[in-house]
């Protein structure tokens, strides 16, 4: 094997490596100011798919949960982040939140354009 190739893989993995944390920590801090935004807008695909606690959810009830908390004030305290990536374009999230609505989330996230949006989600009340 020529010296060039020998070098250059470990690089490329290194580099690619690098870029996916870099991505990792975008969406990270994405999710967290969707959970402080007061809706999904610019953080959910319009034809997203979900489960909440109460059945199947859409981009609608989304936004109408997030119209109901809109008063509530707190802070979103969030721990646990574990991100995967499943090709460079889709990732998959999982994180818990604290507060009024304790719960655990899974959040499918794909590259649309420019922006990182939230494609399919599930939460599940914390005990």
């Amino acid at each position: 094997m020529n010296i060039t190739k020998i070098i250059s893989i470990p690089v490329f993995t290194l580099l690619s490596s690098l870029s996916l944390a870099d991505v990792s920590d975008d969406l990270i801090a994405m999710d967290k100011q969707w959970g402080m935004a007061g809706g999904p807008a610019g953080y959910v695909s319009e034809d997203v798919i979900g489960i909440g606690p109460t059945g199947v959810v859409n981009f609608g009830n989304l936004v109408a949960d997030a119209a109901a908390n809109a008063n509530v004030g707190e802070e979103y305290v969030v721990s646990g982040y574990q991100v995967k990536f499943l090709s460079d374009d889709i990732a998959v999230m999982v994180h818990t939140a604290a507060g009024s609505d304790p719960h655990a989330s899974l959040h499918v996230i794909q590259k649309q354009g420019d922006a990182w949006l939230v494609v399919a989600t599930a939460s599940a009340p914390a005990s």
